[in-house]
């Protein structure tokens, strides 16, 4: 069975894509959950470009992704887009409920 990090609920202050990156890493681990309050407003603003900068480090250090998502309609259109887009990929995908996160997650 695969295993994962899981990223605790940010505190406040910046989110680092490299720093999440990092801590996978270190954890041994090649899985990643991002669930609940792991995941800062910033992010679901990509105009602010912490999305793309935590794909572009998870593709780079071949890092898989499972954000849990519950409900995506309520970010913008570009983040559904983003989402829906995402979800074709083998790195970074998104879930309604953390079960099914981590059962992609163990799937490789």
């Amino acid at each position: 069975m695969s295993t994962y990090f899981e990223l605790p609920p940010q505190a406040a202050g910046a989110f680092d894509p490299m720093a999440v990156v990092a801590a996978c890493i270190e954890s041994g681990e090649r899985n990643l959950l991002l669930d609940g309050g792991a995941l800062p407003p910033e992010f679901f603003d990509l105009s602010t470009g912490v999305a793309g900068a935590l794909v572009q480090k998870l593709t780079l250090y071949e890092i898989r992704m499972a954000g849990v998502v519950p409900d995506p309609s309520i970010h913008s259109q570009s983040f559904q887009d983003f989402a829906r887009e995402a979800n074709h990929g083998r790195w970074f995908r998104f879930f309604p409920g953390r079960e099914q996160a981590v059962e992609w997650l163990a799937s490789e």
